[in-house]
C-alpha cells in the first residue's frame, strides 16, 4: 500500500480522493525529508515543516529556497494554505559556519585535555550529518587517531551507513566530488569506527589505530538523543562524573527527557534571559534571541536526576511462573493450530467436491421430499451425525453403522457395515494456482536471509539502544525502572546542528511565501504565540488569517470561492476573444452548461440567444504596476 515518490513528482489520487494531486518537495533536513503540496482545483496546500532553508554537508537546501539569492521558489508562493512549524520561533542562531567551528573547537579543547566526549545524536537521520562532519576533521591531526578514538556506537549503524551509501542520489552533490579515491565508496565514513555494544566500544579503546593494545580516550556518537534510554544515556552515567570528559549536545532533545534539562541548565548559566510575549518596541511580537556559543562549561554542585530503565533476566518463583505460563500458552496455541487446521482441510474438501454437488442436487432434493412425508427414517442420519462427532474428536477411528447400510438414492442397504473413516488431503489453490509453503524450497543461504531480516524486526535488547544489539538475550526478562542521582563533575555545551530554520529566518520566509491563510503547529506555547504576533503586527506583509489550534483541535479552513469545472466545446472556444495574462489566457463567454447522459463533469456550449455579443464589464486581471 505504499507507493514511492520522488521529488518534483505529482501524484494524482483516485477513488473518492481523484482530483487531488499531491507533490514532494526537498526539505533539506534528513534525506527523504520532505515538504509537501496538496493542490485541488485552484486551492493549493503547503504543508512545510522540519525545513532547513541553508546548505548543509550532505544534504541540499530545501526545495523552498531554490529560487536563488534568498528568494521563495516562484512553484510554492502564494499558497491558499500554508501550514509549518514555531519549533525555532524563539531562537535566532548564528551562521552555520560559526557553529560548526564550535562544534569541533569544542571537541578539540577536550580532547587536549584528555576527556572523553559524548554526543548524543538520533539513530539514522541526523547523525549522518554529525558524522560527516567529524569524519572530513578527524584526520587533520595525525596524533589525535592515536590517542582518542572516532566511534558510532549503534546496533544499527553499520546498516545505516549501507542504506546512506545506496542513497547517495538524494544527497548534495558535493558528496561523490569530494572522494579521492575512485574504488571508495561514497560516504563510506572511513575514520569513523562503528561498534555495536558497550564491550566493543571498550575493546576499540583499548588499542590505536595500528592495532597494538593502548588506551585511548574516545568521542562518541551514542543513541538517542533524549538520553532518556539507550547507550548515550548509560555512556552519560558512565562519564558524568569524569571532570576531564564533556557532553555535547547537538539538539535541545524531546521534552522533559534528559537532554532537554541539560540544555535548560546551560542555558540558564550562559545565555540571556528569554523574551517576553511583547517586544520592546511595543508591537506585541517579541523577536527571537540569538543563541550565544561558547566552550565548554562545568556546572558547579550539579547534581541530575536520572531514570534509568533496564531489564533484568527473571529469577526464582518468577522464572518457574514464566514457564509455566508460557508452556500453557504454547499448548493453547498448539490446540488452536490443530483446530485451524481441521477445518481448512475440511473447507479444501467441501470446495473440491462442490463440483460433484450439483450433479446430485436432484438426488438430494427426493431423499428431502421423503423424509418430509416420513417415508425414510430420519434416526439412521442422527446416528451417522453422533459418530462422526466421536469420530472428529477422537473417541473412535472407525465409523460403524449399526443396522441399516449407506443411503443409495430413496432406499436403505440392509446390511452393517464398517468404514475405515479416509479423507483425501486436497491442494489448497488461489487465484494463482497451488498454494505452497516457501518455507519447504528454501535453501540454506535464502533461509540465513530471512532469520536476518526477522532479527531485524524485533525491538531493541537489553541494552537499550534504540536499533537492537549485536546479540539477542532470548532469557525471559522484565522491566526494572530506577531513579539514581547523579553528580555532574563533566563539562557541558549546546551548539544547534538540528538543521531546522531559525527565528529570524522563518519570519523572513513566512514574508516571501505570502501564504493566504497560515496554520501555526509543532512547536511551544510561547514560540507559537511570538510567530503569530509578529505574523499580526499590521506593519508585516503577511497574511492576518492565522490559526494557532491545540494538541487534537480540528479547523475548518476551506477557501469558499466559487470554481467549478467544466468543459468547453471548440464551438464555444473560437469565439472567445482571449488576452494573455502572464502565463494563462483568460476571456469572457457565455454559454450553456448542459450534462451528457452517463457524464458527472458538465459541458459548456455557445448559447443561441445571441447573449455571447453582450457587452461586458472591463475586469483588472493581475498586479498592476505604476
Amino acid at each position: 500500500n505504499v507507493t514511492a515518490l520522488q521529488y518534483f513528482q505529482p501524484k494524482a489520487l483516485a477513488g473518492k480522493h481523484s482530483g487531488i494531486v499531491i507533490t514532494a518537495h526537498s526539505a533539506g533536513h534528513t534525506i527523504g525529508g520532505t515538504i509537501w503540496t496538496i493542490s485541488n482545483g485552484a486551492e493549493v496546500v503547503l504543508y512545510a515543516l522540519d525545513f532547513n532553508h541553508m546548505k548543509e554537508g550532505h544534504l541540499n537546501r530545501s526545495s523552498l529556497m531554490e529560487g536563488g539569492l534568498g528568494m521563495v521558489n516562484q512553484r510554492l508562493m502564494r499558497p491558499t494554505l500554508l501550514i509549518t512549524d514555531s519549533y525555532n520561533a524563539l531562537y535566532s542562531l548564528p551562521t552555520r559556519k560559526q557553529r560548526i567551528e564550535c562544534f569541533l573547537g569544542s571537541i578539540g579543547e577536550v580532547l587536549k585535555r584528555g576527556g572523553n566526549v559524548l554526543v548524543p545524536v538520533d539513530s539514522a537521520a541526523r547523525v549522518l550529518e554529525i558524522a560527516h562532519i567529524l569524519n572530513d576533521w578527524w584526520p587533520r591531526d595525525k596524533k589525535r587517531r592515536d590517542t582518542h578514538a572516532l566511534c558510532l556506537l549503534s546496533g544499527y549503524g553499520r546498516r545505516v551507513r549501507s542504506f546512506a551509501q545506496s542513497l547517495v542520489g538524494w544527497m548534495s552533490g558535493g558528496i561523490e566530488s569530494q572522494m579521492t579515491d575512485r574504488d571508495a565508496k561514497p560516504f563510506n565514513l572511513r575514520f569513523v569506527s562503528i561498534v555495536q555494544s558497550l564491550e566493543e566500544l571498550d575493546r576499540e579503546v583499548g588499542r590505536d589505530s595500528r592495532g597494538r593494545a593502548r588506551s585511548r580516550r574516545a568521542v562518541v556518537l551514542a543513541p538517542l538523543e533524549g538520553m532518556s534510554t539507550g547507550f548515550s544515556q548509560e555512556l552519560f552515567l558512565r562519564w558524568a562524573s569524569d571532570k576531564k570528559s564533556a557532553v555535547i549536545l547537538p539538539q535541545r532533545g524531546p521534552p522533559s527527557s534528559l537532554a532537554r534539562q541539560l540544555y535548560s541548565r546551560w542555558s540558564d548559566r550562559t545565555q540571556p534571559r528569554q523574551p517576553s510575549s511583547a517586544g520592546d518596541d511595543g508591537s506585541g511580537a517579541a523577536a527571537a534571541s540569538m543563541v550565544k556559543l561558547g566552550p565548554p562549561i562545568r556546572l558547579p554542585r550539579s547534581v541530575v536526576p536520572v531514570v534509568v530503565k533496564r531489564r533484568v533476566p527473571l529469577e526464582g518463583a518468577e522464572l518457574e511462573e514464566w514457564i509455566e505460563q508460557d508452556r500453557r500458552r504454547r499448548e493453547q496455541e498448539a490446540a488452536r493450530e490443530a483446530i485451524l487446521k481441521r477445518k481448512r482441510d475440511m473447507l479444501d474438501d467441501d470446495e473440491v467436491s462442490s463440483a460433484s454437488e450439483s450433479d446430485d442436487d436432484g438426488a438430494e432434493r427426493r431423499i428431502d421430499m421423503a423424509a418430509a412425508i416420513g417415508d425414510v427414517d430420519t434416526a439412521a442420519f442422527s446416528e451417522i451425525d453422533l459418530e462422526t462427532e466421536r469420530l472428529l474428536s477422537g473417541q473412535s477411528f472407525d465409523l460403524y453403522i449399526k443396522g441399516r447400510g449407506p443411503v443409495r438414492g430413496l432406499h436403505f442397504v440392509n446390511k452393517s457395515y464398517c468404514m475405515f473413516p479416509f479423507q483425501e488431503m486436497n491442494r489448497r489453490t488461489d487465484d494463482y494456482g497451488e498454494i505452497y509453503e516457501l518455507e519447504k524450497y528454501m535453501v540454506a543461504a535464502d533461509a540465513d536471509d530471512t532469520a536476518l531480516a526477522l532479527d531485524a524486526d524485533k525491538p531493541y535488547d537489553s541494552d537499550g539502544d534504540g536499533g537492537g544489539g549485536s546479540k539477542q538475550d532470548t532469557r525471559p526478562t522484565k522491566a526494572v525502572v530506577e531513579e539514581r542521582r547523579v553528580q555532574l563533575n563533566c563539562q557541558l555545551s549546546f551548539v544547534d546542528i538540528e538543521g531546522r530554520a531559525d527565528g529570524t529566518s522563518m519570519r523572513n520566509i513566512l514574508a516571501l511565501v505570502m501564504p493566504k491563510r497560515l496554520v501555526i503547529v509543532h512547536g511551544s506555547s510561547a514560540g507559537t504565540k511570538a510567530l503569530a504576533d509578529y505574523c499580526r503586527d499590521p506593519a508585516v506583509q503577511v497574511t492576518k488569517e492565522i490559526y494557532t489550534p491545540r494538541v487534537g483541535e480540528i479547523l475548518n479552513v476551506s477557501a469558499g470561492v466559487n470554481v467549478y469545472r467544466s468543459r468547453v466545446t471548440d464551438a464555444l472556444f473560437k469565439q472567445a476573444r482571449m488576452a494573455s495574462v502572464h502565463d494563462s489566457a483568460v476571456g469572457f463567454v457565455s454559454g450553456r452548461v448542459r450534462y451528457a447522459p452517463g457524464e458527472q463533469m458538465p459541458t459548456l456550449d455557445r448559447d443561441g440567444s445571441g447573449l455571447q455579443c453582450a457587452w461586458q464589464p472591463p475586469v483588472m486581471v493581475g498586479d498592476p504596476r505604476l
